[in-house]
């Protein structure tokens, strides 16, 4: 039996593994999914016949989160396979015959199509109606409006606050985004506020107190109808418990296609504190394309017009706000950070050494990230080429992403002379440990897409800072600012594979090197960026904004 894997999204090494159960006699071939991104449906569906596969496989992160599912597996019917499946990492498994396919998807695609339609078009009634209150509600002061009537009246150095998670999309529960969600809610926690979370799927590292799961509908062929539809989803099911939290103020993770925070604003009489991460629209255009960026364009302005504070990563992303017309006052630049008591030196490092068979004369030269476009892992490992062979140097590659395939391929006689080892992705307890396993952890990011300047605020550069192992990193937007050169890094020209090679070999041939950067990058991690700094910025503008209301009704601000 042949069996042809196409992963849409998540671990291909899980997959094959899941798949190895479900059809033990199969021999599985995997297809990148580049190969099927371009040409038409006819020149697709007859390279893939070509594979005369019994069994066609769609492998995926969550099926929960999954669009167009009887689109692709009618797909897989039309390439000849006498059986689809479809799985996810969590264990989640749909399958269907070429015959049930062929008679029952045509009506479930037109029935998705005509619900596609009316849900876009009941999106742009919606938007136009919440635009125009907005800009009415614009006179008044979002930051300073009553409490609601029924607000029990609590210090402001101990806010009530519900944190709106409303990303959207399959393998968001783990990485930097998880970890920059777990940071601030514990952050905010630490610092005396009472934290309610609403989200739309779990956040790894964070336990279930005051956390509510509103699941997404795998509804729609595109991605844009699927968050459009999930927005609405998740906005009916938030209002509620918004309403009836009756928080301080709303903080949202800005997220593609949402209003759900705006919503709870307006219906609540309490203002939005957006963390904006960096514009959807420009992600939408250069990286994760969607259709509808029009629309698109319509949700980010109604968000940024809506919030009495957003909250920025970075300088660059308060520039690019402003030249669009967002109100300085209303920008509070707040980078990422880290824990530093989860991640430090000795948390598991040598039993991972050990589990991995790494000799004690060994350097071990560490990436843990998204193996996505601006991460850099292409050129790391072109730079991996240059690192003579013979050298006592090993590469512990940890995570997924869209580009580890072709890593694979690039790398493939140091996968298989074990020199390179992929972990694919690991669960979030485990990362501090496997950091701690390496001598030397390497951030090579690239520049950005059509020339724009980097906006990024990496959460593994905090977290590589506070494990007290030396670094090397581009010297690229925030950074080259947070990063000293032969201080607490050796920096490197982004892209520029000859130099990273040449920083891993320097930093594997002087131990004593790689202590002081380590150490001097740690004392900054703990005095500059952890979380509770970057929670305590958040609850200082939220007491700056109740002082400006006390002085406007002629009261006394409170001296904290």
């Amino acid at each position: 039996m042949k069996l042809l894997l196409l992963v849409l999204s998540g671990d291909a090494q899980r997959a094959r593994e899941k798949l190895a159960e479900l059809f033990p006699r199969a021999s599985v071939e995997t297809i990148p999914r580049g190969e099927l991104e371009t040409g038409s449906l006819t020149s697709r569906l007859k390279a893939l016949r070509k594979h005369k596969a019994d069994v066609f496989a769609l492998a995926t992160e969550r099926l929960a989160w999954q669009r167009g599912q009887s689109l692709f597996m009618l797909f897989g019917a039309l390439t000849g396979a006498q059986e689809c499946v479809m799985l996810d990492a969590h264990g989640g498994v749909r399958r269907e015959s070429r015959v049930s396919l062929l008679t029952r998807a045509p009506s479930r695609i037109a029935r998705e199509t005509t619900l596609s339609k009316s849900t876009v078009s009941r999106a742009r009634r919606e938007l136009l109606a919440l635009e125009r209150e907005v800009e009415q509600r614009s006179s008044r002061s979002i930051k300073n409006l009553p409490a609601p009537s029924d607000a029990t009246p609590r210090d402001k150095d101990q806010p009530r606050i519900v944190y709106l998670r409303a990303t959207p999309g399959p393998g968001t529960t783990a990485g930097g985004a998880s970890s920059h969600i777990k940071g601030v809610v514990n952050g905010l926690r630490d610092l005396g506020a009472e934290v309610e979370i609403v989200s739309n799927d779990g956040i790894a590292g964070l336990d279930d107190s005051g956390l509510t799961i509103i699941g997404p509908e795998p509804m729609g062929s595109t991605r844009a109808v699927f968050d459009i539809h999930n927005n609405s989803v998740l906005t009916r099911g938030a209002l509620p418990l918004i309403q009836l939290s009756a928080p301080d103020f709303i903080y949202q993770r800005y997220a593609r296609f949402s209003w759900a925070g705006v919503v709870a604003s307006l219906r609540t009489n309490r203002p939005l504190f957006l963390e904006y991460n960096g514009s959807e629209v420009w992600v939408g255009r250069h990286w994760d394309h969607v259709n509808r960026l029009d629309l698109l364009e319509r949700y980010e302005r109604l968000n940024l017009a809506a919030a009495a504070c957003i909250f920025v990563v970075s300088d660059v992303e308060r520039k690019n706000l402003e030249r669009v017309g967002i109100p300085v006052a209303k920008i509070i630049v707040n980078p990422n950070g880290v824990d530093t008591e989860t991640f430090r030196p000795g948390v598991g490092g040598d039993r991972v050494r050990r589990d991995l068979a790494i000799d004690a004369d060994e350097t071990v030269v560490g990436f843990v990230g998204t193996f996505g476009p601006w991460h850099g892992v292409l050129a790391l490992a072109q730079a991996i080429k240059l690192v003579p062979a013979g050298s006592r140097i090993r590469y512990l590659l940890v995570g997924s992403g869209s580009l580890q395939d072709e890593m694979k391929r690039l790398l493939e006689a140091e996968y298989e002379s074990g020199r390179a080892i992929f972990t694919g992705a690991v669960g979030h307890k485990e990362v501090p440990a496997l950091l701690d396993g390496c001598d030397v952890l390497v951030s090579p990011h690239i520049p950005l897409a059509a020339g724009a300047e980097f906006f990024g605020s990496p959460t593994k550069l905090f977290e590589y800072m506070a494990m007290g192992k030396s670094i090397v990193a581009s010297r690229l937007g925030q950074i080259g600012d947070v990063l000293r050169d032969e201080e607490t890094a050796l920096l490197v020209e982004p892209g520029n594979v000859q130099e990273l090679a040449a920083a891993i070999i320097r930093l594997a041939q002087t131990p004593a090197l790689r202590e002081q950067l380590g150490t001097a990058a740690r004392r900054d991690a703990i005095e500059h960026h952890t979380w509770k700094r970057n929670a305590a910025k958040i609850l200082g503008a939220y007491r700056s904004s109740l002082e400006e209301q006390n002085v406007k009704v002629g009261l006394e601000p409170r001296v904290s």
